[in-house]
């Protein structure tokens, strides 16, 4: 994307500023003030109801958002995504939950995982929640935390949400490759919830606002919302490498570029297709959710192997913090090795081609 289309994207010129600006950093989070104008920005809102002090933007846009803010900063994309899948919980939260949520002027940072196990029980007559839970990005910034635990007493799962400061954060994020998105692992020791904060994980409260994101298979969703993180990454990689080969008299490592730069804009128009289609519910003859989310982990894979390119025509200089092609191809090597986008979207459409299954 160029600075245009950022703008278009809804991208404040401060804010793409300082996304530019962060530059090489292994710490795992974002810095408070930037956390700060990304929350006030609405970005992380833009799924959310307008009722609920969202925009309600459609998936395809909400995909060149994504790609937007990657394409400057990858954690910070990620950190976007997830808390704007948060808050698509919102609407299964029973409303004394969803109204303490929402009592923040600000826009709620949500962080939540089911990568984990955890308990409900009854003791005394008070619901305790035990567990540990892996992978919770952005927890270090949220306010509230979405956890599933098994209900001792009725066996199934459900969602409980809890303030942040009732979960203790475990730092096992030690990586190379979206660092600042601070995905530590969270535990739970015996806190007291009320029932309220309980919520199902298959049913919406009767009294929510729901939008179109809310209806959406959430699973197919969030692969075309990792795309498009990769996607943005590898578009970023590509501008660092022009801006190095600037001046240069053309060899081939234009030429190069040039198939990469095409590879990508490939990998963006699929992008675009499967995103209006899933939005728009094209029947006949449209993608099956295993074809989408299939493509999804294309659309990954193929950013990751642009990126890896990316950084190849760059030479020793992708080796100095300076040229941050780099930390690109590592933040989205980190991206598409998700289980969201893995290998179990393509074994999903090889079944469907072979006509034993496809599900996702």
């Amino acid at each position: 994307m160029t600075g245009t289309d950022q703008e278009i994207a809804g991208l404040p010129a401060s804010l793409r500023a300082e996304l530019r600006a962060l530059g090489e950093s292994d710490e795992d989070r974002l810095p408070a003030g930037l956390v700060t104008k990304l929350r006030r920005s609405g970005l992380t809102g833009r799924v959310m109801s307008a009722e609920y002090g969202g925009s309600d933007e459609s998936l395809p846009d909400f995909t060149r958002t994504l790609r937007a803010v990657a394409e400057l900063n990858g954690s910070a994309a990620w950190l976007v995504m997830v808390w704007a899948q948060g808050n698509l919980i919102l609407p299964r939260l029973s409303p004394w939950a969803r109204d303490r949520i929402l009592a923040d002027p600000d826009v709620p940072l949500i962080a939540a995982t089911s990568a984990g196990k955890g308990s409900v029980r009854e003791q005394n007559g008070v619901l305790r929640v035990d567990g540990r839970w892996n992978y919770v990005s952005g927890v270090c910034h949220a306010q509230w935390v979405l956890v599933h635990c098994e209900h001792e007493e009725s066996q199934r799962t459900v969602g409980v949400v809890l303030p942040a400061d009732a979960v203790a954060i475990d730092r096992t994020w030690q990586v190379m490759g979206l660092a600042a998105t601070g995905s530590h692992s969270a535990v739970v020791d015996g806190v007291s919830v009320r029932p309220e904060q309980l919520y199902p994980l298959d049913t919406f409260d009767e009294t929510a606002v729901l939008t179109r994101h809310d209806r959406l298979p959430h699973r197919m969703a969030y692969a075309l919302h990792m795309a498009a993180v990769c996607a943005g990454l590898a578009r970023g990689a590509l501008r660092d490498v022009a801006e190095i080969l600037q001046g240069s008299p053309p060899d081939h490592r234009t030429v190069e570029l040039g198939d990469l730069a095409g590879r990508l804009t490939m990998a963006e128009a699929a992008l675009e297709r499967a995103s209006a289609q899933v939005w728009n519910e094209t029947a006949e003859g449209s993608w099956s959710e295993a074809e989408i989310s299939g493509l999804a982990r294309a659309i990954c894979r193929m950013a990751a192997s642009v990126t890896q390119g990316a950084f190849g025509l760059a030479g020793s200089r992708a080796n100095f913090t300076t040229v941050p092609v780099q930390r690109r191809l590592r933040d989205v090597l980190a991206a598409s090795s998700h289980a969201n986008v893995g290998a179990q979207r393509a074994s999903a459409l090889g079944e469907l081609l072979t006509g034993r299954g496809g599900l996702v």
